[in-house]
């Protein structure tokens, strides 16, 4: 929703991409080739998707299905995201030097855990 919102205010003039920065944590999948490269080509500001590990979520819809696509840059963090952790950070749309270059990716308690945080119940604790 996030990567559709920005790319939708910039398209429609409301607000200039150099003022917008989007940074997504775990995303699905959110167009096709398409849109990936409109997306890539409005020159946000800042433009990242965070991964975590093996989280399912950035993996789904398939790519095989109705040719769903990542936009750039993705920000990999393949260890606990703990403070001081180290993190990757891959140029390409379906980049397989980050997430995409796992053979298994079907963890949802890695979607559930960004930067040592349950981020399930994260507003329910008052973001503590």
């Amino acid at each position: 929703m996030a990567t559709l919102a920005a790319s939708y205010i910039v398209a429609a003039k409301l607000v200039p991409a150099s003022d917008v920065q989007l940074v997504t944590f775990g995303q699905p999948r959110t167009g096709n080739k398409d849109f990936s490269a409109a997306h890539d080509a409005q020159a946000l500001a800042g433009s990242f998707r965070v991964t975590h590990s093996r989280d399912v979520v950035p993996h789904v819809p398939p790519k095989e299905l109705q040719g769903y696509y990542h936009h750039k840059f993705e920000t990999f963090y393949n260890n606990d995201m703990k403070s001081g952790a180290e993190f990757k950070t891959c140029t390409g749309n379906e980049d397989k030097s980050c997430s995409d270059g796992l053979a298994i990716t079907i963890s949802i308690l890695d979607h559930l855990h960004y930067f040592d945080k349950d981020v399930s119940g994260y507003g329910e604790k008052g973001c503590k």
